[in-house]
């Protein structure tokens, strides 16, 4: 039997690529705003939360468009509630078993 497996999300790896540069950006800006905090440029102590905000909102996103990209994989391949069936093995699977019942002939 052929095993499925869910690959090649197209377009929509695209939309996760975009989703990880952004979570990176945001990322990046909270360690920026950590780092002036640790040296004790407290000026930058009020754009913490905001900065903190818009990496949380980029983690959100990210998980959320790898969800879709892999749900909408699995629909094109054909898994449904992680199963699928692969038709041209039981297509062969069937021929086979025909082909011995033929061969065993009326017994």
């Amino acid at each position: 039997m052929t095993l499925i497996k869910v690959t090649d999300g197209g377009r929509a790896d695209e939309c996760v690529d975009l989703a990880e540069r952004q979570l990176m950006e945001a990322l990046r800006a909270v360690a920026e705003v950590t780092e002036k905090i640790r040296r004790q440029e407290l000026d930058s102590l009020p754009d913490m939360p905001k900065v903190a905000a818009n990496a949380s909102a980029a983690a959100r996103q990210l998980l959320t468009e790898k969800n879709r990209v892999y749900e909408q994989q699995k629909r094109t391949v054909g898994v449904v509630h992680d199963y699928a069936i692969d038709f041209d093995a039981a297509r062969d699977e069937i021929g086979r078993r025909l082909a011995r019942l033929r061969a065993a002939g009326d017994g």
